[in-house]
């Protein structure tokens, strides 16, 4: 993408990068006709206050009158917040509805668990919660255009008609009828326009509102009690298009966002500053910001984004994660890795250990010996406190103390977004005092749930609750070359050029949907917008776009696959545009050049020893054993929370192991083992985190197959092992470390399982190997004795000139040959002499490999498909095919 310039170094003059004051032939007029009529009453302009529909409209029309009226004393250009704030601080009630998360979710909590205490489920009630809060604000500005002593009168007025209907929609009736009266009994920061103090000829002589495009019911109703002082200004909007219209259809979202960045580092190239970036979709929006501030492009966002999405609430709300008594150790790892406390080595010392144990529970992983010198310092105690339930304030003191422990409180304090987090979350010394007694306030302290003592879900539900309904507005510095905006906020203002992105049928709907649960019939008797009203708006604001120069206009073609077609307004402008806009992305054109097989010597990187599956890789493959080998290029084990195939057969080694090892030579019959290899199983499963109380469900079709295998491996047990009055093979060990050398070159191997075979020349070894794959993989490795690599690599770990092996291929139901088991013991004939040809065989490979011979890529045979040095051999592009 192309880099913005500034424009002394684009050769055109320089922008002031200062919003220009609006459509100077709009505020020209309008500040005539206010003029005039200030004029016509006697009323000096610096006695009267004009109210803007949205509060950075105020700077503008300060600018506006300063130009088109340089002498004398200026209006004052207020919001109706902005006005309020000026005449008295405000602060609100215990249960007003403060439109602060953090609070007004209490409250709402509260009145809930008042009305239903018992009837409502958790799910129901925190649905409900959240309604009542979205309706509740919903109805604040309504209310808030009533006279503060009328406003009870007035609910009860439209209270009755809505009661709960029929009994599908009596929790929508309740919420409804619970949000009107808690508008109606809140205190709001604009109740100061009705005092006394700001009531006309109180210190401001006239009252003039600049209708938005929406009638704002607040300064409609002040323009009725102000009466023949009051005035109320409406917009020009239509009039004469500007020209220079570019209409640019994108493939995807992706495509998009960046043809919408290099659109607008284009403009500010040509040196029209500022640009109106209308934000009309958020992820995309976000996304195109991203790209300009890579770009080096100012940026200033007057729409902000959740607080929720930003690295601040990441990390606060990672600590919560990993204290859940069913974190995973994925949970753990990102708290660990965003705390400063910890150092990284350690912390990646413990996940290399853990992807080695396949350990994805944290309570596993804490009972795990493996681990146990692997733990952080601290760590265990530190998320253990945050696990009892508590009060909503000593949840409050116990996270800020969890914070300052790890090192994240200072972290928090140095991004402005964590110093948000921390303020509206009340996380700072004494600030949780505030919310202390909400609960109670609100409701029946004996019965609340909402005053009591919070698990840890519920707390956490809080916090994300209270993030989500913030919202973070990145500070800006200096002159911004770029402004985001919604497009409700174009009424007013001028840009040098307009980017608007997201002008499909989905974001851009000429007739949107009205927020919040209402019917049309409650819309229209509590006064809420209409679709019809919202829809006029729209198209207002619409019409203001298109009189802006220098507009580009762009949507994408499909949607994950499915094809998106363009808003009806962009249809009719297809039809008044001769061409698309041209795309400002400078092409690149990339010829096709097939890569040739790699064949890299290495012989001053050598293994220091090498294993079974090391040397299959290098008979199989000789760069796999150069990429994966000598130059260590492994994939970590994955930490996933839902048991797979490979935790099976971890699992089930395990279990062998610990029954035999129990077990011994005591031969206590088919019921006794049966029942020590179910509890055996139980255990495991439970220390590896694997149960379904931990592992979550994905381990039970584990369960439902284990009696079958269970008994299959018995079943085989039986007739393979000595007894008292049969010779056989006994037990010796399992999970037996194993080193030997050949020449130079040292072998290591984990073997699964070592028996002892009696004969008159002594005990034989008989290696084991278990398999849990299929019967027909395993009888396939055997299908050329002398080809199979692991059980002759495993008997050239033992120096015994006699001896046998065998894998075990243990299912849970027999093979498809005639006279089959579950469990099968599949020998291998010819291992002595596998066994010679390995050591042979290994010592002139490895010779070679010393000496710098080249390693190439063979790709060929099944071994190419399940590579993990695919990508870094590049078998997919030797060829242009």
């Amino acid at each position: 993408m192309t880099p913005a310039n500034p424009p002394a170094q684009s050769g055109l003059p320089a922008s002031p990068g200062q919003e220009i004051e609006g459509s100077a032939s709009d505020w020209q007029s309008l500040i005539k006709t206010l003029s005039q009529s200030l004029a016509e009453r006697g009323i000096e302009a610096g006695s009267a206050v004009v109210l803007v529909p949205y509060a950075q409209l105020m700077d503008v029309g300060r600018r506006a009158w300063s130009s088109h009226r340089p002498d004398g004393f200026a209006p004052r250009f207020e919001s109706s917040r902005n006005w309020a704030a000026s005449l008295q601080p405000f602060t609100p009630g215990a249960t007003d509805l403060s439109m602060d998360m953090a609070r007004d979710s209490l409250v709402a909590s509260a009145f809930i668990d008042r009305v239903a205490p018992a009837r409502a489920d958790a799910e129901l009630r925190a649905v409900m919660v959240t309604r009542l809060v979205e309706a509740a604000r919903q109805l604040a500005p309504l209310a808030a255009a009533v006279p503060p002593e009328q406003r009870v009168a007035w609910a009860e007025a439209l209270q009755q008609s809505l009661l709960p209907g029929p009994a599908s929609l009596q929790w929508e009736g309740l919420v409804a009828t619970l949000a009107l009266t808690w508008a109606s009994t809140s205190t709001y920061a604009t109740d100061v326009l009705w005092n006394p103090q700001a009531s006309p000829g109180a210190g401001v002589q006239a009252l003039v509102v600049l209708q938005g495009f929406q009638a704002d019911p607040l300064a409609a109703a002040l323009v009725a009690h102000w009466g023949e002082r009051a005035l109320s200004l409406s917009w020009r909007v239509g009039g004469s298009r500007a020209s220079g219209w570019s209409l640019h259809a994108c493939d995807d979202a992706e495509d998009e966002a960046q043809r919408a960045a290099a659109c607008v580092i284009a403009r500010v190239n040509q040196g029209h500053q500022p640009v109106a970036l209308v934000a009309t979709d958020r992820l995309l929006t976000r996304r195109i910001s991203a790209l300009l501030h890579g770009a080096g492009v100012a940026v200033r966002d007057e729409t902000g984004w959740k607080l929720s999405t930003t690295h601040a609430a990441a990390q606060l709300m990672s600590l919560l994660r990993a204290a859940s008594p069913r974190a995973s150790m994925d949970d753990v790892l990102d708290f660990l890795k965003q705390a400063p406390r910890w150092p990284e080595a350690s912390v990646l010392t413990l996940e290399q250990l853990a992807r080695e144990a396949g350990v994805s529970q944290w309570r596993a992983a804490v009972r795990t010996a493996s681990l146990a010198h692997a733990l952080p310092e601290g760590l265990v105690e530190i998320l253990s406190e945050l696990q009892s339930p508590r009060s909503l304030v000593q949840w409050l003191d116990a996270v800020a103390k969890a914070l300052k422990a790890t090192g994240l409180w200072d972290a928090l304090q140095a991004d402005v977004a964590g110093q948000q987090a921390l303020q509206v979350l009340r996380l700072e010394d004494g600030a949780a005092r505030e919310l202390a007694d909400i609960g109670e306030t609100a409701g029946d302290s004996a019965t609340s749930r909402s005053a009591g003592r919070k698990p840890l879900a519920l707390f956490t539900a809080w916090v994300r609750d209270v993030l989500e309904g913030a919202t973070f507005m990145p500070r800006g510095t200096g002159e911004a070359a770029v402004v985001i905006l919604p497009m409700a906020q174009i009424l007013g203002r001028s840009f040098a050029a307009t980017v608007v992105p997201g002008c499909d049928e989905v974001h851009l709907n000429p007739s949107p949907e009205p927020p919040g649960s209402w019917t049309a019939a409650q819309r229209e008797l509590l006064g809420l917008p209409s679709r019809e009203t919202l829809a006029r708006a729209a198209a207002n604001a619409w019409q203001s776009l298109l009189r802006m120069p220098q507009l580009d206009v762009l949507w994408r073609t499909q949607e994950l696959g499915e094809p998106v077609m363009p808003s009806a307004w962009v249809l009719a402008l297809q039809a008044e545009a001769l061409h698309d806009g041209q795309d400002p992305r400078a092409p690149t054109t990339l010829v096709s050049a097939p890569s040739a097989p790699p064949a890299p010597s290495a012989g001053d990187v050598l293994p220091g020893a090498l294993s079974a599956s090391a040397y299959q890789d290098l008979r199989d493959c000789p760069y796999r054993f150069f990429a994966m080998r000598q130059l260590r290029l492994v994939d970590a084990p994955e930490l996933q929370v839902e048991p797979d195939q490979r935790d099976m057969g971890n699992w089930l080694h395990a279990v062998l192991r610990a029954f035999h090892e129990q077990r011994g030579d005591a031969r206590l019959g088919t019921e006794a083992d049966r029942a020590a290899l179910d509890q055996l199983a139980l255990e495991t499963a439970a220390a590896m985190g694997l149960n379904a109380g931990e592992g979550g469900a994905g381990f039970l079709p584990y369960e439902v197959v284990w009696p079958a295998t269970r008994d299959g491996y018995l079943q085989w047990l039986a007739t393979f092992e000595a007894t008292g009055d049969r010779p056989g093979p006994r037990f010796v060990q399992a999970e037996a470390v194993m080193t030997s050398a050949v020449g130079p070159w040292r072998l290591y191997g984990k073997l699964d399982r070592v028996d002892a075979q009696d004969s008159p020349e002594g005990p034989i070894p008989f290696v084991i190997d278990y398999k849990t794959e299929s019967r027909k993989t395993t009888t396939d490795r055997l299908k050329e004795p002398l080809e199979d690599v692991q059980l002759a690599f495993y008997a050239a770990l033992l120096p015994d000139d006699t001896l046998r092996a065998a894998y075990l291929s243990i299912n849970d139901r027999p093979g498809s040959t005639s006279g089959d088991t579950a469990t099968r013991l599949v020998e291998h004939t010819e291992v002595l002499e596998a066994r010679e040809q390995l050591r042979a065989g290994l010592s002139h490979d490895m010779i070679r490999v010393a000496a710098g011979h080249p390693m190439p890529a063979l790709g060929e045979g099944r071994v190419c498909e399940f590579c993990k040095a695919r990508g870094l051999c590049r078998k997919d592009f030797w060829s242009v095919s």
